[in-house]
């Protein structure tokens, strides 16, 4: 937001001149219960490693086996939950419902459009509101079939 020319910085905070020796008394007592309640500094000794690491840097393969991943991968997706499985169902559901009902609105707009042609802009505008909010309904019902069918795994 801009600032017009005529616009002023907020001033501080000053005390009255006959409050003035009692704030500068509470912000002294104040700043001296901070500097009671703040906790020192803790120094914790860390303890020196008393060997050799277990792990060499030539002991990790650069590459690994593309096999041994496969593997490693399936066994880390069948150690997971089924999550959601039918989901993909509700959403084909509800796509084709939404779907339907843009098609119905669709429909319906290029009737009302046929239908009030010589009648004034009025029915025009409401003929073609109807249909491009139909258009929005089957496009929102595309997009949500695509997304379950990939949930799926079919796309």
């Amino acid at each position: 937001m801009a600032q017009g020319p005529n616009r002023r910085e907020p001033r501080s905070f000053e005390p009255p001149p006959w409050e003035l020796e009692q704030f500068e008394r509470l912000e002294r007592e104040r700043s001296r219960r901070e500097q009671e309640a703040a906790p020192e500094p803790v120094t914790v000794p860390v303890p020196e490693p008393a060997g050799e690491s277990t792990v060499s840097a030539g002991s990790v393969p650069d590459e690994a086996d593309p096999a041994e991943l496969d593997a490693m991968f399936l066994a880390l997706k069948a150690e997971e939950p089924p999550a959601m499985e039918g989901a993909w169902k509700f959403g084909l559901v509800s796509a084709a419902l939404v779907g339907f009902i843009g098609l119905m609105l669709v429909v319906w707009g290029a009737v009302a459009l046929a239908r009030t042609v010589g009648s004034g802009p009025a029915g025009v505008m409401g003929a073609m509101i109807m249909s491009v909010m139909g258009s929005m309904f089957v496009a929102l019902a595309a997009w949500v079939g695509v997304r379950s069918l990939k949930q799926r795994g079919v796309l």
